[in-house]
């Protein structure tokens, strides 16, 4: 019975914290007695989206077009990295590349005889330097 003094004002801030804690959601039949007021934030707009004049340094750069010395480093060096195999090459065009990439069908061949479908290699350029992405049938 010593800490009876400490019971009552603990028992008042539990009923005070009960009645201050969240509200029980309203019921979905749409009373409107118990539908909370929301009020909805309209942007002004008579000044400008700031958002709309920055630009997105998150969304990467589109790389420029491939010109005819950067297709012809690039054929460069499909044909070296064809030097160390097994495959002699006859021909590379140029077909439709990804964006940032490029891409060749070898025409080749293994030992002598030819190598039927060709090949293909594409490559991207990657600090200045093109380097093989993929390569195969």
């Amino acid at each position: 019975m010593r800490h009876t003094k400490y019971l009552l004002p603990l028992l008042a801030l539990c009923l005070l914290l009960a009645a201050c804690g969240p509200k029980p959601a309203a019921s979905s039949e749409g009373d409107a007695s118990t539908t909370p007021d929301i009020s909805v934030s309209v942007p002004d707009k008579s000044q400008p989206d700031v958002s709309q004049l920055e630009p997105d340094v998150s969304a990467p750069e589109t790389p420029a077009p491939l010109t005819d010395a950067d297709k012809a480093a690039a054929e460069d060096a499909a044909c070296d990295y064809y030097l160390g195999t097994v495959f002699e090459v006859h021909s590379l065009t140029e077909i439709s590349p990804k964006e940032g990439e490029i891409t060749f069908q070898v025409s080749c061949s293994k030992g002598g005889v030819k190598q039927d479908p060709d090949r293909t290699i594409s490559l991207e350029r990657k600090n200045g330097v093109w380097s093989v992405v993929s390569e195969g049938y």
